[in-house]
């Protein structure tokens, strides 16, 4: 069984000097996007798949350690299981 899941913090989310830059709204849809392409490679592949979503998903990113502030998202993470 394969299973992935497609974070939109993993899509451009970058430190900047003393914050961070992120464009939440492009961030989700090129996640959706990659998700939906690896759901179509793999049927190609003749896996089974079943895509899903995991809605209000707390992330963080940073804290201690980092040196980085400790910053909280609420994002919906895409994901799919083939098999």
């Amino acid at each position: 069984m394969i299973q992935k899941t497609f974070n939109p913090l993993d899509y451009g989310f970058s430190w900047t000097e003393d914050w961070y830059d992120w464009d939440s709204e492009t961030a989700k849809k090129t996640a959706l996007q990659e998700r939906n392409k690896e759901v179509k490679r793999l049927k190609g592949e003749g896996y089974t798949v079943k895509p899903f979503t995991m809605s209000g998903q707390l992330c963080s990113r940073g804290g201690i350690g980092s040196g980085h502030p400790h910053v909280e998202f609420v994002v919906s993470v895409y994901g799919l299981n083939a098999y």
